[in-house]
């Protein structure tokens, strides 16, 4: 499970869906993606897609990926 994307995309507000469309991907592949069962390996320009997305440090989405820790998303909101 990618904590951290799911912590992103709640605090923004969206759906899977909306993330998906953005994005230009299937709301199941999202998921799966969301999930840790595909993407395993993040392609460096879906997560500049999600860096956007979410306004998020794409260094940051670097950290996320590489670290075996769940970390939170500062979006920088109260």
């Amino acid at each position: 499970m990618r904590d951290w994307l799911l912590d992103a995309r709640t605090k923004s507000g969206m759906t899977q869906l909306e993330v998906a469309r953005k994005i230009g991907i299937s709301e199941a592949y999202y998921a799966y993606i969301e999930r840790g069962e595909r993407q395993k390996n993040m392609d460096i320009t879906l997560a500049a897609k999600l860096s956007s997305i979410f306004e998020i440090p794409f260094e940051r989405i670097i950290e996320f990926e590489s670290s075996e820790q769940p970390m939170e998303v500062n979006t920088g909101e109260p």
